[in-house]
C-alpha cells in the first residue's frame, strides 16, 4: 500500500500537549522540578450527537442521516427519513436546524430530492448535491438559491447513478455505478442547461476499479496534491486518480489513474477522512479503522467512543475545525467525534509495548481509569485481544 500525509488538524490534550511526544521513545519532562518520563495515547470522544430531537424533528424514524458535509458554521445533513429525502442545514455553533431543503422551485414547477443522497460538496461558491437517481443539484451559496441539475434521472442519461462526487481543476467528477468517472466543465454547468448538459468525456476503469449492483456506499476527495481518492469498495481498494491528465485531446475511455499508487485494503471501504498521519475509515466491518501512515498499516478498528458507543458508522468526514462526523446510520444519529491526546500519569509495564494505566490526564483534567495502552501505536487495547 502507498502512503501520504494529509493535513488536518489533530487535536491535543489542553496546556498538556507539549508533554505528548511524536514517537515510541518517551521524552523526559520536568512537571514541578520531579523528572518522570511522558506516554501519551489517542482518546475518541463524542463531542456532541446530533438525533432527531437536535434537528427539530418529532418521531426517531424521520431522522437518517446518511452524507455529511460542512461550509463554514453550516453542516449540511442528507435525511432518508420517513418524511422524505431532504437537506438539513444545521448550525455547528448554535446546535440547531437552521432549515430543511425538501423541496423548491425551478421553471415555475416544484422540484425535488427523488432518492437518497449519496454525495454533498461545497466549493466557494456552489453546493453539489448527488442523489442515487442519476442527478447532481446545483444550489448557489451562501443562500441555497437553485441553480441547475446535471443529470435527467435517466440511466442512460449523462449522470449513471452518481454513487460519489468531487469538484477539482473547474470540473466536476462523478463516479458511475459502473466505476468509471465522468466528468462536466463547471462553466458549462448553468440554469439553461438543465438536465440537459452531455458530460466531457469519461475516464475509463483503472487499477482498482470496481463496479457493484447494490448502491454499496462510495466517496471521492480530493488530496493536497490534487489527485483524488476514491474508494472501490467491491476491489476493497482506494484508487488515486490524477485529474490534471485531463485536456482538450483527452480521449473518452483513457485511465487516469495512477495504478501504482492504488491503496489495498483488508475490508470493503466506504468512506474516508484524514489527518496528518492517520486515516480514518468506514467499511463492511461496521467499524472505524484506523490506518497509520508512517507505520503503513492498519492500527486499530473500533466503535467505542468515550461517551458513545458506535452500531453502525456508516460515513465519516473531516470537518473544518478538525473534528470528525460520523453518521451511525443504525442509531439515526450523526456523532461529532474528537481525537485527542491524553497524558498517562501512573501506569504498571506489562510489557515492552503494553502498559496497564491507572491515571491519565485528559482534557477534562486528570481521570482515574485502568485501561491498557500499546505505546508503538498510542492505542487503548481491547482487554479481548489480550488473551
Amino acid at each position: 500500500m502507498k502512503s501520504y500525509i494529509y493535513p488536518i488538524l489533530l487535536l491535543a490534550c489542553g496546556i498538556f500537549a507539549a508533554r505528548c511526544t511524536k514517537s515510541t521513545d518517551a521524552a523526559p519532562v520536568d512537571p514541578d522540578n520531579q523528572n518522570y518520563t511522558s506516554y501519551w495515547y489517542y482518546c475518541y470522544e463524542a463531542v456532541s450527537v446530533i438525533n432527531h430531537e437536535a434537528v427539530g424533528l418529532t418521531a426517531a424514524d424521520e431522522f437518517k442521516p446518511r452524507t455529511v458535509a460542512d461550509r463554514g458554521d453550516t453542516l449540511f445533513v442528507a435525511n432518508a427519513g420517513t418524511g422524505g429525502y431532504s437537506l438539513i442545514l444545521y448550525s455547528k455553533k448554535n446546535k440547531r436546524a437552521l432549515s430543511t431543503i425538501k423541496t423548491w422551485t425551478f421553471n415555475n414547477a416544484e422540484k425535488n430530492f427523488g432518492s437518497q443522497i449519496e454525495a454533498i460538496v461545497p466549493t466557494n461558491d456552489r453546493l453539489y448535491v448527488a442523489e442515487r437517481n442519476s442527478r447532481v443539484h446545483v444550489f448557489l451559496l451562501p443562500d441555497m438559491q437553485y441553480y441547475s441539475c446535471v443529470g435527467n434521472g435517466d440511466y442512460n442519461g449523462p449522470v449513471f447513478q452518481a454513487q460519489a462526487i468531487a469538484v477539482t481543476n473547474g470540473m466536476l467528477f462523478t463516479r458511475s455505478k459502473d466505476g468509471k468517472i465522468r466528468f462536466f466543465k463547471e462553466s458549462d454547468i448553468k440554469p439553461e442547461n438543465y438536465q440537459t448538459l452531455k458530460y466531457l468525456r469519461q475516464a475509463g476503469p483503472g487499477a482498482g476499479n470496481s463496479s457493484n449492483n447494490d448502491f454499496a456506499t462510495h466517496y471521492m476527495e480530493v488530496d493536497k496534491e490534487g489527485h483524488i481518492m476514491l474508494t472501490g469498495y467491491e476491489a476493497k481498494s482506494i484508487r488515486v486518480l490524477d485529474p490534471s491528465l485531463i485536456d482538450d485531446n483527452f480521449k473518452s475511455g483513457t485511465n487516469i489513474d495512477i495504478n501504482d499508487l492504488t491503496w489495498s485494503l483488508p475490508f470493503k471501504p466506504k468512506t474516508f477522512a484524514t489527518d496528518s498521519v492517520r486515516m480514518f475509515a468506514t467499511g463492511d466491518n461496521d467499524n472505524l479503522n484506523v490506518y497509520d501512515y508512517e507505520k503503513k498499516e492498519w492500527v486499530k478498528k473500533f466503535k467505542g467512543l468515550k461517551g458513545y458507543t458506535l452500531s453502525k458508522p456508516e460515513r465519516i468526514y473531516k470537518g473544518a475545525d478538525g473534528l470528525f462526523w460520523v453518521s451511525d446510520v443504525t442509531k439515526n444519529a450523526v456523532i461529532q467525534m474528537g481525537v485527542f491526546r491524553g497524558e498517562i500519569r501512573e501506569y504498571a509495564r506489562i510489557n515492552d509495548r503494553l502498559f496497564e494505566v491507572k491515571s491519565a490526564m485528559t482534557r477534562h483534567g486528570q481521570e482515574q481509569e485502568t485501561f491498557v495502552v500499546d505505546i508503538a501505536t498510542h492505542e487503548i487495547v481491547d482487554p479481548s485481544e489480550l488473551e
